[in-house]
């Protein structure tokens, strides 16, 4: 076995006295292949490198186990330090989170702490023995970007990435501007549409640096990030493009209630977008409005809530008041979703300007009466218990923004998913504006339905995850990870044991595993650039052709062994 050094570390007591280090300690010295055992009160701090490092160096150990905190406290950085002064092999050196893994959360128990920590040290040692390094690779990075979609997000995106001094590229299916130019009002500022998006389509017409190309779409799409190959169409013409990272900010669509509140049979039964319609127009409200939320959402279908349509219809309940305080203008609502604090006092605003609000239960919706034109709304006041006969001259129905049809064609070019309301999904959580491949990013109303301004600061977010791959000049295949400590590792395959069965790519969520002909037969390829170690292909590989350098079976398997032998016999 190489040998191995090993550091413990006290975290400034956060571990020490619940994990007994000095067992640990006394354990390891008599552990084969453990070159020097090491406790400190810490690691991380500027004064610890040099000390590290000169540890390292006097054992004349090759491999390096810290245990310490997690890797997403300050270990990470610790083990990046640590793997440089190997030459970069990330195989090397191994952590073991021992504060929040082990001493915070068995404070209890420190017996069975210290036992713990003991087993999580033995499985990383025989995982030493047996891990290697991946290839890795490297690829220059094209200077541009795509931007595909010139809403709100979109024109933030493109004018972020312009401001850092680089080329981009902006397409859109239509003229730009997006769903915005359809309305005559942004809430809560009131102010006019045009006023809000004029300024950024103007700022895009005067940037030297961005190229748009209206009423264009994406054909085909290859590469990965850093250097991604896009074919555009307009019409009968095409045009080829080399990018380094793409933002999708496609917006979404407008749901129509077709069979819902009899809208197409009635007139005057309108939807929250037709309104604005007539509001751009100048067109006057009648006396007497009602609108219905929550039509077509919250509902089996489409069971979420759309987050705009209240604050929208607010918006257009209290400008009908306020343009003739006369009109009588109520919102039947299931429950009404203004958060925060600017748009609660934008709700009360429009209470204080006249605007009545009726709750009711889904299990109760409105009726509407009238022969050929809308003439009343029955509704069960869910409040009160109070069934109520409302006059209306008008009734409008607020419908949820739905995912763009094209979404489905564009994950697929692009190698990622959409969510079961064909929405782009984010990859996790914490990173809402990623995607599984990565250099492709989502922000706006293409990943959930968002309001302008919100669309507008996604796409700002999206433009500096771009820039992080657009400022160099390469990038590493190990580079493209989320995990503090890089990437696992890459899949490797033995050629001569391949058959060619195609199972990984079957199983590849990233299209990093295709099959190739090599000398008359089919043999699998994995682009380091795509592969993100999920092992996903190790798994059904039939022949073992395909492993994983750093989890490779011999290292698993003497995890394995080493976790579930009697602690006396290890």
């Amino acid at each position: 076995m190489p040998g191995v050094i090993v550091f413990l570390c006290r975290c400034c007591g956060r571990i020490e006295p619940t994990v007994d280090l000095t067992a640990l300690r006394e354990n390891l010295d008599r552990a084969e292949g453990v070159a020097a055992v090491e406790i400190r009160d810490t690691l991380c701090l500027p004064e610890d490198r040099a000390a590290v490092l000169q540890s390292l160096k006097d054992s004349g150990a090759d491999r390096i186990l810290v245990v310490a905190c997690s890797p997403y406290g300050k270990a990470g950085d610790v083990v990046t330090t640590l793997s440089a002064a190997c030459g970069g092999d990330r195989s090397r050196v191994r952590l073991v989170d021992i504060r929040e893994g082990c001493a915070w959360i068995h404070r209890g128990d420190p017996a069975g702490a210290t036992a713990k920590a003991g087993d999580l040290i033995r499985m990383n040692l025989g995982f030493l023995r047996h891990g290697k390094c991946s290839a890795d690779a490297v690829v220059a990075v094209q200077p541009e970007c795509l931007v595909l979609g010139a809403g709100p997000a979109g024109l933030a995106a493109a004018l972020g990435v312009a401001r850092a001094g680089r080329q981009v590229h902006l397409v859109d299916r239509a003229a730009g501007g997006g769903m915005v130019k359809l309305l005559s009002r942004v809430y809560p500022t009131d102010q006019r549409a045009e006023e809000r998006i004029n300024p950024a389509l103007d700022a895009i017409a005067g940037n030297p640096l961005i190229t748009f190309h209206a009423k264009s779409r994406v054909a085909a799409a290859t590469g990965f990030a850093g250097d991604f190959r896009i074919r555009l169409a307009s019409g009968t013409e095409e045009r080829n493009l080399r990018v380094g990272a793409v933002i999708l900010a496609t917006g979404s669509g407008v749901l129509l209630p077709k069979g819902l509140y009899r809208y197409g049979e009635l007139k005057e039964v309108l939807t929250l977008m037709e309104l604005e319609r007539r509001h751009r127009d100048g067109k006057p409200s009648p006396k007497r409005t009602v609108f219905i939320q929550c039509v077509g959402s919250r509902c089996p279908e489409r069971p979420y809530c759309a987050t705009i349509c209240c604050p929208s219809a607010v918006k257009n309940a209290a400008l009908i008041r306020r343009a003739d305080p006369e009109s009588e203008v109520t919102i039947l609502h299931r429950d009404i979703m203004m958060p925060g604090h600017i748009l609660e006092r934008y709700y009360r605003s429009a209470m204080e300007a006249g605007v009545r609000f009726i709750r009711f239960a889904a299990e109760a919706p409105p009726v509407l009466s009238g022969a050929g034109q809308v003439e009343r709304v029955d509704v069960l006041d869910a409040v009160t218990g109070v069934r109520r006969e409302l006059a209306a001259d008008q009734v409008i129905l607020s419908t949820p923004l739905t995912a763009n049809a094209d979404n489905a064609k564009l994950a697929a070019l692009f190698g990622i998913e959409t969510d079961r309301y064909g929405f782009f999904r984010e990859d996790y959580p914490l990173h809402p504006l990623e995607t599984r491949q990565a250099g492709v990013f989502i922000c706006g109303s293409a990943r959930w339905p968002v309001a302008s301004a919100d669309a507008a600061a996604q796409g700002e977010g999206a433009a500096m995850k771009a820039l992080a791959i657009l400022g160099r000049e390469k990038i590493s295949a190990r580079a493209l990870s989320r995990l503090p400590e890089g990437k696992l590792g890459h899949a490797r395959i033995e050629n001569s044991s391949c058959s060619g069965c195609g199972n990984c790519v079957a199983v590849c969520p990233y299209e990093a595993c295709t099959l190739q002909k090599v000398g008359g037969a089919l043999v699998s390829r994995a682009n380091k650039m795509r592969c993100r170690a999920c092992g996903s292909c190790t798994s059904v590989c039939p022949n073992g052709t395909i492993q994983m350098p750093e989890h490779n079976a011999r290292a698993v398997g003497a995890m394995i062994r080493r976790a579930f032998s009697p602690r006396e016999a290890r």
